[in-house]
């Protein structure tokens, strides 16, 4: 079969990875820079493996290692994940796709026999690329929301991608001994099926491991909210204590007012009764949100706040029950307030700052942070360099609710806005 031949077929396998691409990894661009970084990809795709078909031999080896390389650079230069995300999703994704090709193109041989070898070459490859949708909308249905769960430096990505790796090994040599003619076409087959077999096995460990990451995760979300929630408890203990001793007190004050008023001292009486107003006010107790878990972190950051000689404005219009699961809003709004407090630490600044402004519009819940941040602070893209183990679990629960993340740096302020689709 002749290369001009097999062109559409190339251009169809290159879209399909760069479908494939796009909904299994987390964007880094825009839909718009996307599709020029996938035009690109497609072009090149289809140059060098055209040029491997048409040169055969070692050319057409040397091609397709060009190819997985730059597939995975494609692979990486589109996604925000971490490196052992990205190396985990790409050998599993390829592994997936040199399984179903070998096994399509065998299934053809075998149980088509009387067509044409172009005719079953495109049979097996839109096969291929049907079988790859249907397995990229069950990822999208059912695992994509588990992966943005995990922390994206979790140490584990490396070894479910050695996992991933060594099934990719394993059913490489399958293929060259296909190549090689070494074994009989329907022994192949069966060997294919069940390399899939164990796979999908050890995939189901895999899950259940990832299962068992994303509970830890939520454990530590639960200390956290164990920790705002016993900060709120001591800040109202110390209030209910100051107030039974204003009460206690109360017969002392009414006497000296009693005693002012005996000798005509108005001024003396407005002085004490304003003194005593001022004393009511600090030691009430100040409530933020009509909603428990966000008051809690707000009440716990502006204890930390003031400990640290940090201004804290606070303006929040929520509702008291959000439709947003208590870990995910632990998640977002306690790491935010918390990076925004290291920032104002770490800052050098005179009078470091923090705002937050939260509110419900259009079903859409908005979080604003703004706070003094250091000089060194940088971002890529819409992220900070370097994203910590917080920002990633914010970025999580924002994708989790098909919202977005933003950070942006302006005169020694950094503003992060967060914003969930309800």
């Amino acid at each position: 079969m002749s290369t001009p031949y097999q062109i559409p077929a190339l251009f169809l396998t290159a879209l399909c990875h760069a479908v494939v691409a796009y909904h299994i990894s987390e964007h880094k661009y825009s839909e718009k820079k996307f599709k020029i970084y996938g035009c690109i990809y497609i072009a090149s795709f289809v140059s060098l493996m055209g040029y491997g078909f048409a040169a055969g031999g070692m050319a057409a080896l040397f091609s397709y290692l060009a190819i997985v390389i730059c597939t995975f650079l494609f692979f990486c230069i589109i996604s925000q994940d971490c490196f052992s995300k990205k190396c985990f999703l790409f050998i599993t994704y390829f592994c997936l796709f040199s399984v179903l090709d070998n096994m399509l193109k065998l299934m053809v041989k075998l149980f088509l026999p009387q067509i044409s070898e172009m005719a079953g070459y495109y049979v097996a490859i839109v096969l291929r690329t049907m079988l790859l949708m249907l397995v990229l909308a069950l990822y999208k249905k059912y695992v994509i929301a588990i992966f943005r769960s995990l922390m994206d430096r979790s140490k584990r990505w490396w070894n479910l991608a050695l996992i991933a790796l060594l099934f990719y090994l394993l059913q490489a040599a399958v293929s060259v001994l296909n190549a090689g003619n070494v074994m009989a076409e329907v022994y192949l087959l069966l060997t294919f099926v069940a390399i899939s077999f164990i796979m999908c096995a050890v995939y189901g460990v895999v899950f259940s491991n990832i299962s068992y990451m994303i509970k830890d995760a939520d454990a530590a979300l639960v200390r956290q909210n164990a920790e705002y929630l016993s900060n709120r408890l001591s800040a109202l203990q110390n209030a209910d204590e100051a107030n039974r001793r204003l009460r206690h007190d109360m017969r002392h004050h009414i006497e000296a007012i009693a005693e002012y008023a005996k000798a005509g001292d108005t001024s003396a009486i407005l002085a004490y009764i304003g003194e005593y107003s001022t004393e009511i006010s600090e030691s009430a107790i100040k409530r933020y949100s009509e909603n428990r878990t966000v008051n809690s972190i707000l009440s716990a950051y502006a204890g930390k706040a003031g400990e640290g000689g940090i201004d804290f404005l606070i303006r929040c219009n929520v509702p008291k029950e959000l439709k947003v699961r208590e870990i995910d809003l632990i998640a977002l709004l306690g790491n935010l307030l918390e990076n925004a407090l290291h920032g104002c630490l770490e800052s050098g600044k005179e009078k470091p700052c923090m705002e937050i402004h939260i509110r419900l519009q259009n079903n859409r819940l908005i979080i604003l942070c703004n706070n003094t941040c250091s000089d060194k602070l940088k971002l890529s893209g819409s992220l900070p360099t370097g994203k910590s183990i917080g920002i990633s679990s914010i970025h999580a629960v924002c994708q989790k609710h098909d919202g977005n993340l933003d950070y942006k740096i302006e005169k020694d302020v950094c503003s992060a806005c967060a914003v969930l689709n309800l």
